[in-house]
């Protein structure tokens, strides 16, 4: 899971630092977005499975993070629309 987090860290942090540099970013954001939303899905799912009975308790908030998780897709950008523009900006330069 860990490693999934530095991925999306990772990918964020270049394409805010591709926009700093005034590179075109369109596809580092389109492909941030998705990763990070999906990433944050299956690692709550993940932790809910090893929390197990323990995830209903009142001082743990991780159904919370999950049932936040789920939204996060959806308001981000729907993850096949990320894709329609990462999809757009490597076929452009192919006259396609």
């Amino acid at each position: 899971m860990i490693t999934e987090i530095y991925v999306a860290e990772w990918l964020t942090l270049s394409a805010a630092w591709r926009l700093d540099q005034g590179l075109p970013v369109n596809r580092e954001i389109a492909s941030a977005k998705p990763y990070a939303s999906e990433m944050l899905a299956r690692v709550t799912d993940t932790t809910l499975q090893i929390f197990g009975g323990m995830r209903l308790m009142d001082d743990i908030q991780i159904e919370r993070f999950w049932r936040d998780a789920r939204i996060e897709r959806i308001r981000d950008g729907i993850s096949e629309i990320q894709r329609h523009i990462i999809s757009r900006d490597l076929l452009r330069p192919l006259g396609a």
